[in-house]
């Protein structure tokens, strides 16, 4: 194990909590109090994974989560003590993995962590291509191996754990219409609740993200009142 984990809250009582109780279960846990803070201790340091307030004393963490995403694919998880759908929805949007409303039970943060950490890394909780590692659909390569997307102009599609663990779902089972219970399960696992509101929103920046690198605009389609389903054929290509 042994992630480093960077925590954002400029509560204290909330970090020194954190650090108490991830650290047992042997992470490496750093914290700042500030997006200020924040960007320093990334400057000198790599992380796993950041649990970040949404209300930062300097910059509200829906821009932290906006701007870090232009850069970077590291898992982010939000802290909020707004608990409306619609501040979730928006993080999950702005390329946020996850949320949890405050006050929370750090064991809920911890099998959250556990998830998105589980969706960074290759592991065998996430089916693999049973016969091929690379795979075209539309434009795209999809590498199972390396857990990389490339679009037609040769350039990666920046996308997300979380929003890889979705693509890869769908290119699985191409064709099929996915239900969203089992995209929670796949993505979340069976320890951590989710609304069908929150996989809606990951599908959303992914059709963005695919679009935006020239795929078509119905490359995923809705089936209503069941899911998704990824709407074209593969063709395996040569490995790398």
């Amino acid at each position: 194990m042994h992630e480093r984990i960077l925590v954002v809250d400029d509560d204290r009582q909330i970090t020194e909590l954190l650090e108490r109780f991830l650290s047992k279960h042997a992470y490496h846990v750093s914290s700042a109090g500030s997006a200020t803070q924040m960007g320093l201790l990334m400057e000198h340091s790599e992380f796993d994974l950041v649990i970040l307030d949404v209300g930062l004393p300097d910059i509200d963490g829906f821009q932290v989560t906006r701007e870090l995403r232009k850069t970077s694919t590291m898992p982010i998880i939000l802290l909020t003590v707004r608990d409306e759908v619609y501040d979730k929805i928006i993080g999950l949007e702005l390329g946020a993995d996850d949320y949890i409303a405050k006050p929370f039970d750090a064991r809920e943060l911890l099998a959250r962590m556990r998830a998105v950490l589980r969706r960074s890394v290759e592991s065998t909780s996430v089916p693999g291509p049973s016969e091929v590692d690379v795979v075209g659909f539309s434009g795209f390569r999809l590498d199972a191996e390396t857990r990389k997307v490339t679009a037609s102009g040769g350039y990666e599609v920046p996308l997300t754990s979380t929003e890889f663990a979705l693509l890869f779902a769908f290119v699985q089972r191409s064709g099929e219409a996915l239900p969203r219970h089992e995209l929670m399960k796949l993505i979340y696992g069976t320890s951590v609740h989710v609304t069908d509101r929150a996989i809606d929103a990951h599908v959303a920046r992914l059709r963005r993200k695919l679009e935006a690198s020239g795929g078509q605009r119905d490359l995923i389609k809705t089936i209503h009142g069941i899911g998704y389903s990824l709407a074209t054929r593969l063709e395996p290509v040569g490995g790398v």
